[in-house]
């Protein structure tokens, strides 16, 4: 239409055409008053002279003026008159809100909303608009949605046409409001917008997944996926981030139920694949040792399938899930040759048909200057955090010679607010960042950083690392601590040390192994609280021998247990104390089941609760006077907790990475005693330390005095030898660029 334009040199006013909100700039709103209040003045009665009156007044903060001059119109008009008014004024106001939206004024977009809901309660775009404002300006509260009759709008406007991305954003935030009206919100979102449903349903899974990620599952969002289940009960998607927050939440029969379902819906040898190894994590989660066996034996059998396919049609999703879908295994079966084999196949199948050619994205590099002499080192994890990789590496934050290098973090998932990442790592950055899951995003910040080593600490354990990583955002990338080696060519080493990994690994890493000269890690110890429990609590003698066990249920390998109870019914008056998280019921079955078998009373043993935080576990530990390790997937963070509470320990030393980190971190506390290379020294190992008094109080004094010398515990020292790896691996890379120019 005709509108106006205000002129550069006078106050005048010319008729032309105009963008309609350069009026309601500030520097122009005195003159829109001027304008407006002239020719109303004049006569001139046009509804639209009291439209744009009336905002520019309120604009002005002069609230009761723009009432007064919007009722003009209204006061002779007829019913039809009425709402052609209503619909005209109610146009305007919704262009105005969605504009001063865009360009961020969220006060004034605010404001005019809620005057644009007093003229048209039921309009569902602006409704939509002010829950999203309400949000971003911290002032929602799911109440507002009852006082607003969000759902009843909602209801009478059944697939209408509505602001796909306010609705998105508004379906997303709302997530983080758990209430029964918020779920009733959505509930008819999904009802009414029938036409994006299945997007809503993804966005609903996709960030349920991500805020678990960041601020662990509640019962709110699983209720808010099962609403979605009603509409598509046969959602994959859905039913796995479902199936992932039941074991969150430690409703592990409902996890393991829907894992059988998921694989029921798998169609084709890599879905079943996928599907399969979800079945048998969510019972390793739980425990539930029994019935992972069987399914074990199908797994591999996939497996062979469809590594002699040969050809592949994947989608990305698939390829991704599959990347990451035989991690389970070291847990089953020490079979390192085995299972490498298998990943740096898969993962080079991976690389084959999803590898990111070009970084798409692009993003503004960091402001920090590069200089020649200084290495840009990138640290990316999910679990920079109050997580035992968040324990165990804050000290290179700490240590690194800021002189030499740069540090970038890259946080996945991460909760911006969580003091801990505050206090640790992006305080000690030079430049932190806080992504979600999008790795085109994140690998694109990396390279326009102009990162030169690239450390993962993640490795298997969550995908998007893994789909960064195979961008290959920097010149040298590295895999360090959070797990085993992805397997990906993209990945140039993995940082190990020469008891970590035998002597001939080497043979099935696709990696270089990158052997530090001490232990490849060590920490400056641990902060201790205050112990909850005794053993008069327990109702456990004050002269018996206490066995300690304290690992979550995927660790708790059948065979393990036997030896622990062959230990126990060896030492006398000894009582075994199990802690760590998995399904109750099932894990007590377990273990009172192989204790029958070997002929161990089960009141000899303790199962504890979880307990508040950190400091309480490791100062419960105390009352252990033996703490007995799993195999074949050994403890790491309990390992060094409990070798600094300086408690003798037991573990059984394998061939892979994951056998081995007890065995490792153990001659690095400067101690022999315990360490086992066969299950039969694993028993005798522990029935030793538990009837020889003398040698426990030997190991104990030797772990407390090792805390000053031994290389374990002198993260200082280790950041240095990791820093110095660093520089030999740029070196290296820069004398490769030379040969190859």
């Amino acid at each position: 239409m005709d509108t106006l334009i205000f002129s550069t040199n006078s106050s005048s006013i010319s008729h032309r055409s105009f963008d309609e909100y350069s009026m309601f700039e500030d520097i122009n709103l005195d003159q829109t008053v001027a304008y407006y209040e002239e020719i109303i003045d004049r006569g001139d009665k046009l509804s639209y002279n009291y439209w744009y009156l009336g905002l520019a007044y309120l604009l002005q903060q002069r609230e009761i003026d723009a009432q007064a001059i919007w009722f003009i119109p209204f006061a002779e008009a007829s019913e039809l008159e009425t709402s052609v008014l209503t619909n005209e004024l109610s146009a305007i106001l919704d262009r105005l809100a969605s504009q001063t939206l865009t360009d961020r004024d969220l006060d004034n977009s605010w404001l005019i909303s809620q005057y644009l809901r007093e003229v048209d309660p039921t309009h569902v775009n602006n409704l939509i608009r002010s829950i999203l404002l309400a949000i971003e300006l911290d002032l929602f509260s799911p109440e507002d949605l009852v006082e607003w009759e969000g759902v009843e709008i909602l209801s009478t406007h059944v697939d209408c046409e509505v602001d796909r991305e306010n609705l998105d954003r508004v379906v997303e935030l709302l997530l983080n409001f758990p209430s029964e009206v918020t779920g009733d919100l959505i509930r008819q979102c999904l009802l009414s917008f029938a036409t994006v449903r299945s997007h809503l349903i993804e966005l609903i899974a996709r960030t349920s997944l991500n805020l678990s990620h960041r601020l662990g599952a509640n019962s709110f969002m699983t209720e808010i996926l099962e609403i979605c289940l009603k509409f598509q009960p046969q959602n994959t998607v859905v039913l796995q981030v479902l199936g992932r927050l039941n074991c969150n939440l430690a409703e592990y029969q409902k996890a393991i139920d829907i894992s059988y379902l998921i694989y029921s819906l798998c169609d084709g040898s890599a879905q079943k694949i996928i599907g399969n190894a979800n079945i048998i994590r969510t019972l390793l989660t739980a425990g539930d040792w029994q019935n992972v066996l069987p399914t074990l034996d199908r797994h591999y059998q996939l497996l062979k399938i469809f590594i002699n396919e040969k050809q592949y049609t994947l989608t990305p999703e698939i390829d991704r899930s599959l990347l990451v879908s035989s991690t389970f295994l070291p847990y089953i079966a020490d079979r390192p040759d085995y299972y490498r084999s298998i990943q740096n196949q898969i993962s080079q199948i991976y690389l084959d048909l999803d590898r990111p050619q070009a970084i798409t994205r692009a993003i503004e590099p960091t402001a920090l200057p590069k200089q020649t002499e200084i290495l840009r080192i990138g640290y990316l994890s999910s679990t920079l955090r109050s997580h035992s990789v968040g324990w165990l590496s804050r000290w290179l934050w700490q240590y690194h010679d800021r002189d030499k290098f740069q540090i970038f973090t890259y946080c996945i998932n991460q909760n911006p607010d969580d003091p801990f990442y505050q206090k640790w790592f992006r305080d000690r950055a030079d430049v932190a960042y806080c992504f979600g899951t999008n790795a085109n995003e994140i690998a694109a910040q990396i390279r326009a950083d102009d990162v030169d080593i690239l450390i993962d600490l993640d490795s298997l354990t969550l995908d998007t690392t893994c789909q960064v990583l195979a961008a290959k955002p920097a010149p040298v990338q590295v895999s360090w601590l959070g797990w085993d080696a992805t397997g990906l060519a993209t990945v140039d080493y993995f940082i190990a040390d020469r008891y970590v990994l035998p002597e001939n690994a080497q043979e099935y890493y696709q990696e270089q192994i990158w052997r530090l000269p001490q232990s490849y890690l060590a920490v400056d110890g641990f902060e201790v609280g205050t112990p909850t429990i005794r053993r008069e609590d327990l109702d456990i003698p004050t002269d018996a021998i206490i066995y300690w066990s304290g690992q979550r249920g995927y660790k708790r390998h059948p065979q393990t247990i036997k030896l622990q109870m062959q230990i126990l019914k060896s030492v006398p008056n000894s009582y075994l104390l199990i802690k760590g998280e998995s399904d109750r019921y099932i894990i007590e079955a377990l273990f009172a089941k192989i204790a029958r078998e070997v002929g161990v009373d089960l009141n000899r043993l303790r199962f504890l609760n979880t307990v508040a935080d950190e400091v309480t576990h490791r100062a419960n530990l105390a009352i252990a006077d033996i703490v007995l390790d799993t195999f074949p997937y050994n403890g790491a963070t309990t390992t060094l907790e409990t070798l600094w509470m300086g408690i003798p320990m037991v573990t059984q030393v394998g061939e892979q990475f994951a056998a081995r980190n007890s065995y490792t971190f153990m001659l690095n506390a400067g101690i022999t005693e315990g360490i086992a290379w066969s299950e039969q020294e694993y028993v005798d190992w522990g029935v030793k330390l538990g009837l020889d008094r003398q040698l426990r109080s030997k190991v104990h004094d030797k772990l407390r005095s090792g805390r000053k010398t031994a290389p374990v515990w002198n993260a200082k020292q280790f950041t240095r030898d990791l820093e110095q790896a660093y520089q030999e691996m740029w070196s290296k890379h820069l004398a490769t660029q030379s040969q190859s120019v």
